[in-house]
């Protein structure tokens, strides 16, 4: 199990040290941010990716259904006695 740190005195710091914690805490907070943003622009991304897979699989059903019962017209009349599955 991880140990929590406890928070060092910064006033003990040399002014570079200071600077290059509050560098890091501003690049790490901006790296959280982008992460965010790009995680956002991903997940649109997918939502649009899945909405054009649905439309275009509907389109190939509704396709392949009006296929299916233009041939079950054309055997129909061609033969009516026959039982069609």
């Amino acid at each position: 199990m991880m140990s929590k740190l406890k928070p060092a005195n910064v006033t003990r710091l040399s002014p570079l040290r200071r600077g290059v914690g509050m560098g890091y805490r501003r690049a790490r907070y901006k790296a959280r941010a982008e992460m965010r943003a790009t995680a956002a622009h991903w997940e649109a991304e997918v939502a649009d990716l899945q909405r054009d897979f649905h439309e275009i699989a509907l389109e190939l059903h509704r396709d392949r259904y009006d296929r299916a019962l233009d041939e079950a017209i054309f055997q129909r009349a061609i033969s009516p006695d026959v039982l069609l599955n």
